[in-house]
């Protein structure tokens, strides 16, 4: 952490943005009160006089003030009235064209009845903003005091609608929208070099924008508790004094001298939590998304649909193994703008805990960000990529409630395993509420490459999030290397071997590829269930089965799959009548646009290939857009000639190794699978095959039709060994053990 700080300050040229109250100056019960000493003077002048320094106090006081405070303090440049004045060496200057709105004096007159009704209280006009202080107020009447402000200012700003209400400490201000401090960011970039950058200094909610201006190699210091109150800053410092000792830290070290010992800034993430000693009974947490109930908990269990996809499987008996706990969206909405409360079931197996979402999350957050950008953008589908404001607004406050949740049910020291790209800003909200354990993310889908992620708007807020997990784990070293260098290019980290260190915080990067539990795929079918494999089976013979499992996803590349094997029939003609392929599509994301359009595509290819080749006894391509239970899949894997696994970009895809677990040994069929599936690292004796090259995918899989038992046999062994040494157990033990290892070192 030191070496962090020493960088940063030696750094030019290098702007500094300070607070003043609560944060030069202790508060005091008026304003007039609180002003800065002559040594204090003295030390800012010398620190704005350093070559490479820029040194700019941002306050809400008014200019008038400010201009007397700092009458002999030209080199310092001054932001009055939250950015609305800004004074420089040519002098005071409005940071915008600004109309005082007629109302405000009749505000000021309604406030300054509130003030005198309520002792102590204080009623501050400025240019264009007017503030009413309580620091005076006795505490016992400073909630009356504050139900009359708030009955003058309601009205009020309803009907101007160009102001805006500020809650400070001790404060409430009405000012301009476009009044803000962060306005001092904006004036620095635009005065210094581009490799500038900011340390900021603030104690409250007043500066908040400024932290939230600042880029991935700026750093935001919260000065004083702010226990309770969400933040930007990644580092505190205890109060006022401590904020002088820094600053004079900081010039020490500019100056060349030997630094003198000083309290540095304490990352967030070692600053104590609000309940430091909540008990929790729980040993570990996982977070994603959904629970693998996607109808809501509250259902009798034997109502509960179940989730079809990998992470069910290889989660649920780490879970089990452990005192562990599922966190994750109930699958219903929740009434009102808001996330339900965090419910609880410790009855069932693991256990679960469970928050509402508001429909707006649904529409935004979950369809929108995560399935309109992450999911196509990470994929490597730019063209699929949809960029709305608002959804990634939703996105960031769905991610905030999660970590709220998440820091309600554990302990401050629990690790966490968050999964996937639904919540990458997890960690983030967990480090603002003052979660100490180790927190890692694993990622189900692939990672692109930075000039892929860089198209993102928000890339750079999405990767210092990631950058607040202990661990980040990608299904192969080739997605893993991809964040690395999207991490070494975009933002200020230093990438040594799998680790980065960015903000003086170490974060372990690597590769753990999921796997299965291979012998689920040996189980006998359970009794008395309708047997309709059995019909479908019937409906072939005596042809060779090709057979395709998939989401319906345009990810998974069905349609190309489908024209891949049109083109088989097309070339090698005496596989018509002797080949036929079962296509299985389970239902996905159905309310979505895309989706939809990808059904009619997939069913287009489907009627296409059956009108041209059919012949009355056979029909090429049999589709079945359904799911099917884990044993019926294992006789269709084990049923068939060819796995058809051949998706455009994929994470792993577990039907690769599910196939490969189901077959006979002595008589095994062969493993068709893309080049650009995560499994195709593991298993390279399957005959991989580019997805994109329909001719070729064609006669990969003539090759595979034909391909003798002796070869089949040999392949499936190697395949198999593979499967069974990686599996779903030894997946998530690695991770635990890996997490666990990890400290928050700062």
């Amino acid at each position: 952490m030191r070496d962090h700080w020493l960088q940063l300050a030696r750094h030019s040229p290098l702007g500094i943005v300070l607070d003043l109250d609560g944060t030069l100056v202790p508060f005091a019960p008026t304003p007039a009160e609180a002003r800065p000493g002559p040594e204090l003077l003295e030390q800012l002048d010398g620190l704005a006089a350093m070559p490479g320094v820029i040194l700019v106090v941002a306050s809400g006081r008014g200019r008038a003030d400010l201009d007397a405070m700092f009458a002999g303090s030209e080199r310092t440049c001054l932001f009055a009235e939250h950015g609305g004045w800004r004074r420089d060496r040519s002098g005071w200057q409005p940071s915008a064209d600004v109309v005082t709105p007629s109302g405000i004096d009749e505000l000021a007159s309604a406030l300054e009845s509130v003030a005198a009704g309520h002792p102590g209280s204080l009623v501050e006009r400025k240019d264009h903003a007017l503030a009413i202080h309580a620091r005076a107020v006795a505490a016992p009447g400073k909630a009356a005091w504050r139900g009359d402000v708030e009955a003058v200012l309601g009205p009020w700003l309803a009907a101007h609608p160009g102001h805006s209400r500020l809650d400070g400490a001790e404060v409430i201000e009405v000012r301009p929208s476009w009044m803000r401090k962060s306005l001092a960011v904006d004036w620095l970039r635009r005065r210094a070099a581009a490799d500038l950058r900011i340390v900021a200094l603030g104690d409250d909610v007043t500066d908040e924008d400024t932290f939230g201006a600042l880029g991935l190699a700026d750093e935001a210091v919260r000065v004083g508790p702010g226990a309770g109150r969400e933040t930007e800053a990644r580092w505190s410092l205890v109060g006022p004094a401590e904020a002088v000792a820094f600053l004079a830290w900081l010039a020490a070290v500019r100056g060349g001298a030997e630094p003198p010992p000083a309290a540095l800034p304490v990352s967030l993430r070692q600053a104590p939590c609000v309940d430091d000693c909540r008990p929790s009974r729980f040993d570990l947490l996982a977070v994603s998304n959904r629970l693998p109930n996607l109808r809501s908990p509250t259902l009798p269990r034997d109502e509960r649909r179940r989730n079809v996809g990998g992470l069910v499987a290889a989660l649920e008996p780490a879970l089990a193994a452990r005192r562990g706990l599922w966190l994750g969206w109930s699958g219903r909405d929740a009434e009102g703008g808001s996330p339900g409360a965090v419910r609880l079931d410790e009855e069932s197996r693991p256990a679960m805990a469970w928050v509402d979402f508001p429909r707006e999350w649904h529409d935004r957050y979950y369809n929108g960000f995560c399935n309109r950008v992450l999911w196509p953008l990470l994929h490597t589908f730019p063209s699929r990529v949809q960029f709305f404001d608002e959804d990634w607004e939703a996105y960031r406050r769905a991610n905030q409630a999660f970590a709220a949740a998440a820091f309600e049910l554990v302990g401050a020291d629990t690790p966490i395993w968050v999964h996937d790209y639904h919540l990458l800003l997890v960690a983030r909200g967990l480090r603002r509420l003052g979660h100490r354990g180790p927190v890692g993310l694993f990622l189900h889908v692939p990672f692109p490459g930075p000039d892929v992620f860089d198209l993102v708007p928000w890339a750079e807020q999405l990767l210092d999030g990631m950058l607040d997990f202990d661990l980040l784990g990608f299904h192969t070293p080739g997605y893993a290397e991809n964040f690395l260098q999207c991490a070494g290019r975009l933002i200020p980290s230093d990438v040594v071997g799998g680790e980065l260190v960015h903000r003086g915080h170490r974060v372990r990067v690597g590769s753990f590829p999921i796997g299965i539990i291979p012998e689920s795929f040996q189980d006998a079918p359970e009794p008395d269930e309708p047997d309709d494999i059995e019909e479908l089976f019937g409906a072939i013979a005596p042809a060779r089965l090709v057979l395709g499992v998939d989401r319906l996803d345009y990810t998974k590349g069905i349609p190309e799959r489908l024209h891949a094997f049109g083109r088989l029939l097309e070339r090698y003609p005496e596989w018509r009548g002797r080949a036929c392929l079962v296509q299985v599509s389970v239902p996905s994301r159905e309310d979505v646009p895309e989706y939809a359009e990808q059904r009619k595509l997939v069913e287009l290819a489907v009627s296409r290939i059956n009108g041209d080749f059919s012949d009355g006894r056979w029909i090429p391509v049999r589709y079945q857009y359904r799911s099917y239970r884990p044993h019926q899949l294992a006789r269709l894997y084990r049923a068939a000639h060819v796995g058809y696994v051949t998706p455009l970009r994929d994470g792993m895809n577990l039907v690769a190794k599910e196939y490969v677990a189901a077959q006979d040994p002595a008589d095994p069929g062969v493993l068709l699978l893309s080049r650009f599936a995560g499994a195709a690292v593991e298993l390279r004796d399957a005959v991989l095959t580019n997805p994109w090259h329909v001719g070729g995918m064609a006669g990969d899989l003539d090759r595979a039709l034909r391909m003798p038992r002796e070869e089949r046999v040999e392949r499936h062994g190697r395949l198999a060994r593979v499967v069974e040494r990686s599996n779903a157990i030894s997946w998530a033990r690695d991770f635990i053990c890996a997490l666990e290892a990890c400290r928050t070192d700062g």
